[in-house]
């Protein structure tokens, strides 16, 4: 069963068994309030009448008095201690079937005869010979039942007319639900047909579920259209820069084959040349696999990591290989942060990699605290980069035409690598530049 009919046989069925409770409730509690008006008015009138009967004088009287209290559609008679009628007083026939039963206390009772309902009010009394008797006051129901029976068929019109309109609108209320998602269904499925990215279109900017249903699909149809055409990007990117060592390779080892053997400087130039471009290729790879993992799989091990011993020591390391100076500066003996030591490690490398590149001054390494932050700053003093190209450093495989060439700037994917490492850690990487003057990166960390 499909929600349209869920939703139609829920609202239907919920609807018709509140109906009929209410209207149930509403026609006992009208049954309940008329029959016991009834009964009280009978019994009233037999306490009246017995009243005006004990001050008669006479048979006559009696007689008189009863018929003047003789209910419109009803009897008064009076029975002895021998249940028989000694009097009644009628205008209907069928009130005389009702067989006289005498009783020596205050009574009212509902009785039913041939379907009809009869209040019957007993009251004892002294009779005129001295004996005690019943007067009996009875009261066909008849009209109340039938005032019943028009208030039973009012509810069941009344169910109908009100369920009727409610199923319709139960319809209406499921396309308009339903509509976004079979949208939603469509859609997927012409993404699913043609493999492409399609949004769902919403002509109303309401604020109910419904739309908001409709807006994240989109923006997810936007996160994967756009990681898509990052991953091609990224593919072509990486195809554009493996193709050159390939061509290189491929073209030392043809000369080899051809002349190497007979030429030893050919021979020793071929195999430099491949050697280095396989060893190039080897790190781009290494680059890429570690861009193409995703955050979740980098499993951080994150500890306690003091930066500034981290910042000394992989200063010197990078200071024997370059015979460069890097200074680092920092106000206290222990600068701590909850990060993985050898990602914060590997940040280092690339930072300070970077700026060795293109400064031949001395680079500047600070460490410290910043209100809840630790931070580390990477300082250069060389050719700096840009105004215009900053926003696209960290980007895969960008390189900043004055500054990164292919002798000096890799693959472009060590700022891209830094940025991943900052970003798994929740910090931010910040970059100040001005060409000529030198450029500095900024590591904030929470601590």
């Amino acid at each position: 069963m499909n929600i349209r009919n869920k939703i139609h046989l829920f609202s239907t069925v919920w609807l018709l068994l509140i109906s009929l409770a209410i209207n149930t409730s509403i026609y006992f509690l009208f049954y309940k309030i008329t029959t016991n008006d009834n009964l009280n008015h009978v019994r009233l009138q037999a306490e009246t009448t017995a009243a005006a009967v004990k001050s008669a004088t006479s048979h006559t009287n009696v007689s008189d008095i009863l018929k003047a209290r003789l209910p419109l559609d009803g009897m008064i008679r009076v029975v002895n201690e021998d249940s028989h009628s000694i009097m009644t007083i009628t205008k209907e026939t069928e009130f005389t079937e009702l067989t006289p039963t005498f009783k020596n206390s205050q009574t009212v009772e509902l009785k039913s005869i041939n379907k009809i309902q009869y209040a019957i009010a007993s009251f004892p009394v002294i009779w005129s010979d001295g004996s005690i008797v019943m007067l009996e006051v009875t009261e066909s129901l008849a009209s109340t039942y039938n005032s019943l029976k028009i208030l039973k068929l009012v509810l069941t019109v009344a169910s109908l007319v009100v369920l009727i309109p409610s199923f319709l609108a139960g319809r209406m209320l499921s396309n308009i639900i339903l509509k976004p998602i079979n949208s939603m269904i469509e859609t997927m499925e012409e993404i699913q047909r043609k493999c492409i990215f399609k949004r769902i279109e919403l002509k109303t900017q309401s604020k109910d579920e419904l739309y908001k249903l409709g807006s994240t699909f989109n923006k997810m149809m936007d996160i994967l259209a756009k990681n898509f055409e990052k991953q091609q990007q990224f593919v072509s990117d990486a195809s554009h820069e493996l193709k050159t060592p390939l061509t290189i390779i491929e073209s030392y080892a043809s000369m080899l084959k051809r002349w190497g053997m007979n030429d030893h400087n050919l021979l020793e130039e071929s195999v430099e040349a491949i050697y280095s471009e396989a060893v190039r290729m080897q790190e781009m790879t290494k680059q890429m696999l570690m861009l193409a993992n995703h955050d979740a799989e980098w499993n951080l091990d994150i500890k306690e990591v003091n930066l500034v011993s981290l910042s000394k020591e992989t200063s010197k390391l990078i200071k024997n290989v370059y015979d460069q100076n890097i200074s680092v500066y920092a106000r206290y003996d222990r600068v701590i942060a909850s990060a993985d030591e050898q990602k914060m490690k590997q940040l280092l490398f690339i930072l300070l990699d970077n700026a060795l590149k293109y400064s031949t001054s001395s680079i500047e390494l600070h460490v410290g605290y910043e209100n809840d932050h630790v931070f580390l700053t990477v300082k250069d003093h060389g050719i700096g980069i840009p105004k215009e190209d900053i926003p696209h450093i960290f980007d895969r495989f960008y390189r900043v035409d004055k500054a990164r060439n292919r002798e000096t700037g890799g693959a472009g994917l060590g700022l891209a690598i830094a940025k991943r490492i900052v970003d798994s850690h929740r910090g931010n990487i910040d970059v100040v530049s001005k060409e000529g003057e030198g450029t500095s990166f900024t590591v904030t960390l929470p601590k």
